[in-house]
């Protein structure tokens, strides 16, 4: 029952809906200053890269040129078509690999970077999804990562409770209240930026955002630290700005 009731979704909502209309749901933020956080995450990327849940590309015009490499992937395949239209014209060489984030074909020890965008919030294990994000790194490698995350704000982490089971189907199997950053620090990878913002434009259930990188530890290295090396503050309310639909997951 479970089965037939994910086809029709995908054949539905998650076709025509959710895939359909992903940009167009996404532009009220995306012009208010979400592009703008992309391009924060995406500045450090170099070498031979990989991004994890591209969905409809929305990330593409944001990598700076010392990216040799990029591989995209993406496993929902109403996104892979939209995506497909967008590489086709792209200047930049680009492979695209129907591939979920939890198992990745690619070597080990294969990327010096990868960058995902709003994934750990959808993939049924983080945990599991880290690890292979480690798998693929370079040791040395980097993680950039941008993630709605469970607010620090108790009243607010309790209406993102509430509203969870509707957001779990509005958003296709996003999870609105996972503590990622809590799962990131307790990961094997070590998180030596992180700026904890808002998502400008969205509604406040969702609008806690972290931005950041982590990297793989190269063999012989200490073990990480418990704090990152490096935190940025909390972008102010007036900052952050109004609300809108998120969902990048």
């Amino acid at each position: 029952m479970a089965n037939l009731l994910k086809k029709a979704y995908n054949a539905t909502w998650g076709k025509y809906v959710f895939a359909g209309m992903y940009d167009k749901f996404l532009s009220h933020v995306e012009k208010h200053g979400l592009a703008e956080k992309r391009a924060e995450m995406l500045a450090p990327a170099y070498g031979r890269t990989i991004e994890l849940g591209t969905g409809t590309g929305l990330n593409l015009p944001h990598y700076p040129d010392a990216v040799e490499e990029l591989i995209l992937t993406e496993p929902y395949p109403p996104m892979v078509a939209k995506l497909e239209e967008k590489i086709r014209d792209n200047p930049r060489r680009i492979q695209l690999t129907v591939a979920g984030a939890e198992r990745l074909p690619f070597p080990d020890n294969h990327f010096d970077t990868v960058a995902a965008a709003m994934i750990l919030c959808t993939v049924p294990d983080p945990d599991v999804a880290l690890r292979e994000i480690e798998r693929v790194l370079k040791p040395g490698g980097q993680y950039l990562f941008l993630e709605h995350v469970r607010n620090r704000d108790p009243r607010i982490a309790r209406r993102q409770d509430l509203v969870q089971l509707g957001w779990y189907w509005f958003g296709n199997e996003c999870h609105c209240n996972r503590p990622t950053l809590d799962t990131l620090a307790s990961s094997s990878l070590e998180v030596v930026d992180l700026n904890e913002t808002k998502m400008p434009g969205a509604w406040q259930f969702i609008e806690a955002m972290a931005i950041g990188r982590a990297v793989k530890r190269p063999e012989g290295a200490p073990a990480k630290e418990q704090a990152p090396a490096k935190v940025g503050a909390t972008v102010s309310a007036g900052k952050a700005g109004g609300k809108s639909s998120d969902c990048g997951c």
